[in-house]
């Protein structure tokens, strides 16, 4: 499902986006997308969303969106795509919200069943 300019799904507008799709050069297209075990095993491997190394970070997020769907492909290959991609602050942005989507789904409070808005913990 593609998402327009706002980030917003386009069969569904109050849904947001949940994968990204993007060609190389030789017009080969390749699906970006993040789930739980993707995101922890990137985490294992030192990456951090909010860093003083922004380059090396940059690098892992872009490296990190092809797992779910490319595993196979060296980091080398990935990053020969994404010299060839406009619009890169655009990009980043999207991939920083989709390496966030699984993160907030994890906490999202909707999700809980029966939920009257009573905590089914207790601090003692």
């Amino acid at each position: 499902m593609a998402a327009n300019e706002n980030g917003m799904n386009r069969k569904d507008p109050g849904r947001k986006f949940e994968r990204l799709i993007l060609s190389d050069r030789d017009g080969r297209k390749y699906t970006l997308e993040f789930n739980s075990r993707v995101v922890k095993n990137m985490e294992r491997s030192g990456f951090k969303i909010d860093t003083d190394y922004p380059m090396t970070m940059i690098e892992k997020l872009f490296v990190g969106a092809f797992q779910m769907h490319h595993k196979g492909m060296t980091p080398d290959a990935i990053m020969e795509i994404w010299k060839y991609q406009r619009k890169k602050d655009d990009l980043l942005g999207r991939l920083t919200e989709l390496y966030l989507r699984p993160i907030e789904d994890m906490m999202d409070e909707e999700k809980a069943e029966e939920d009257d808005g009573t905590p089914t913990w207790e601090a003692l």
